[in-house]
């Protein structure tokens, strides 16, 4: 279990800020995912061999064809910024 002077430490070295209010709920949370994770090791993975890909024969393939789903003007709809039929993005070269 994460303590709080150990979840200080931690925002330190990952230079996060989180609020006084929300410490206690992120302490939680994050201690339910070292929880998930002290699971996971207790799981006996002894038997499994990780070289084994006899099921790879039985993965579905599809045929690589190309295909268009949308249009430009279903594309361009999504954004404010465009001229031309085409995005308008910040110039980043000088």
């Amino acid at each position: 279990m994460l303590q709080e002077e150990e979840l200080k430490k931690v925002c330190k070295l990952a230079k996060i800020r989180i609020d006084d209010n929300a410490k206690e709920d992120f302490l939680g949370k994050l201690n339910q995912v070292f929880n998930w994770i002290e699971q996971l090791a207790k799981i006996d993975v002894s038997q499994v061999n990780v070289n084994d890909l006899s099921d790879m024969s039985t993965t579905p393939e599809r045929a690589d064809e190309p295909y268009m789903n949308n249009t430009r003007e279903e594309l361009l709809s999504n954004t404010k910024y465009k001229k031309f039929d085409m995005f308008c993005v910040p110039k980043v070269v000088e």
